[in-house]
């Protein structure tokens, strides 16, 4: 299944000619577009084609600005044979995508782009989606991974926490990050699934069972689940969460500046306020009508579950970050 939302996706399961049809296009209304050649069109190439006697492919052009997306040397083989009109397929790409289509069509066919356009393609595309692997954009500019991990390197910019693979998955760049989390969570959810594990620490599932055998094995440098829990929870001897402790706890939250001055902070406090008000006014539950305590029950079951979920998740951060 294609994900619409991934450009890579997008444009390798896109064909040529299979989704709309060609149509004539002046050439005096086309623009040269941003493309990966970095000295221009080969006038060689050009001559070439212009004596060639095949029917070439329809040009690319992304339709709100006339821009040639892929076929600069095509339509300067028109112009030589005094053309006024080329065949084009519209595209309704913005520019990020344009480009990306750009590189990706050049690799595939025509005349090949250089080891220096390859390159310098490779590093525009770290700038609009440095979330990308290493993979996926070699995959992208017929470079290597190790050669995209060098350019990411070089360009200075900030490692991404994420990156979305050639299956489009996201993982975290450090695998041991990903790797603490899975402790974590394995200590937190022990009866958690292999899948449901591997989901929110954002890994495979074969990760997860390597992980889960190793510490029933008792291998070196691997907690086991009750030192990773021990060192999300609270210290012993430390009270039940009881309601007056619970309450505290987010009274002390709520002073925190970091917290309070933040809209992520304070909405997390407009949910726990909300929360801990509700579960502490039974009433509630004793005004309701018999017939809809089934509801109820279901509806908090699986509240309750999403705010496991959100535990979980701050002990990841504890585990990866903090400890």
């Amino acid at each position: 299944m294609i994900d619409a939302n991934d450009p890579l996706q997008v444009v390798e399961s896109w064909t040529e000619g299979s989704q709309q049809e060609a149509v004539s296009v002046p050439i005096r209304s086309l623009l040269p577009g941003q493309g990966p050649r970095r000295h221009g069109v080969d006038e060689t190439h050009v001559q070439l084609l212009a004596q060639s006697e095949l029917q070439h492919p329809p040009i690319l052009v992304q339709r709100s600005t006339m821009r040639v997306i892929d076929g600069m040397h095509r339509l300067q083989a028109a112009l030589l044979r005094g053309a006024d009109s080329i065949h084009a397929l519209m595209l309704d790409d913005d520019d990020q995508m344009a480009f990306l289509r750009s590189v990706t069509s050049n690799i595939k066919h025509g005349l090949p782009l250089t080891l220096a356009d390859r390159r310098a393609a490779a590093e525009r595309l770290l700038e609009m989606f440095a979330h990308w692997s290493d993979r996926s954009l070699g995959r992208a500019t017929g470079l290597s991974a190790k050669t995209i991990s060098t350019l990411r390197q070089r360009s200075g910019q900030p490692m991404p926490a994420e990156r979305t693979g050639r299956d489009g998955r996201v993982r975290p760049t450090d695998a041991d990050a990903g790797r603490k989390a899975v402790v974590a969570l394995l200590a937190e959810r022990p009866d958690a699934s292999l899948r449901e594990i591997a989901r929110l620490a954002g890994v495979s599932p074969n990760t997860v069972r390597t992980i889960r055998r190793k510490q029933n094995e008792g291998a070196a440098g691997l907690p086991s689940p009750a030192r990773a829990l021990s060192a999300v929870k609270e210290p012993p001897g430390a009270p039940e969460p009881s309601r007056d402790v619970t309450a505290l706890a987010l009274e002390n939250l709520a002073k925190d500046p970091s917290v309070r001055y933040t809209e992520a902070g304070r909405t997390l406090l407009r949910m726990l306020h909300q929360q801990l008000s509700l579960v502490s006014d039974h009433d509630i539950i004793n005004a309701l009508p018999p017939h809809c305590l089934p509801l109820v029950a279901r509806l908090s079951r699986g509240l309750s579950q999403q705010w496991e979920q959100l535990s979980a998740r701050a002990a990841i951060r504890v585990q990866t970050e903090v400890g």
